[in-house]
């Protein structure tokens, strides 16, 4: 562990002579492999016992692209989202309003006690955020636990779909949805 070296006795000299001799220093050697394997016994202890936290997925459920879903226009809620990060809604072929980035979950929930058999569309641009689409499912997700509160067998149907020029043209109002505005 520790030891001290001591030479042996040291030569006095007479006193009063004058000539000072520097006094002997004692060496101390200290053995640091305990120390050493005391850390690693430590470090390769908590590598073991840590548990590692996994990265998140979101579970994404897709159906067969050979096979059509029909889906009735009044039950489908359309949420875009621009390239500056702006999002729109419209329910079946409406015109596209403006939603503020607060009101996404009252509108979702809304519209999901107005229709049961709701279906949301997002379509978000290339160019936006990655944030947005995360912030719109973290969303959905709130609003299927409040609802599966109520009711035990309800799952919330959403799907994504590519931003188009057409959706582009909705927005900017150039384009006007197909058959005519219904306000």
């Amino acid at each position: 562990m520790a030891g001290v070296d001591v030479g042996g006795p040291s030569p006095r000299g007479k006193k009063g002579t004058g000539l000072r001799r520097p006094k002997r220093r004692i060496g101390i050697r200290i053995d640091m492999t305990p120390m050493v394997d005391i850390a690693f016994l430590l470090l390769i202890f908590y590598m073991v016992t840590t548990i590692f936290s996994m990265p998140q997925a979101m579970e994404i459920n897709l159906p067969p692209e050979d096979v059509p879903v029909p889906i009735a226009e009044s039950n489908l809620l359309t949420i875009r989202v621009d390239q500056e990060g702006k999002m729109f809604w419209s329910m079946g072929i409406e015109k596209p309003e403006p939603l503020p980035d607060d009101s996404l979950r009252a509108l979702l929930s809304a519209k999901n006690q107005e229709r049961p058999k709701l279906v949301t569309l997002i379509k978000i641009h290339k160019d936006a955020r990655y944030f947005k689409m995360v912030d719109i499912i973290d969303e959905i997700q709130m609003i299927e636990r409040q609802i599966k509160e109520r009711n035990d067998k309800f799952s919330y149907r959403f799907s994504f779909a590519p931003f188009t020029d057409e959706d582009e043209g909705l927005i900017t109002g150039k384009l006007k949805p197909k058959g005519g505005s219904k306000k």
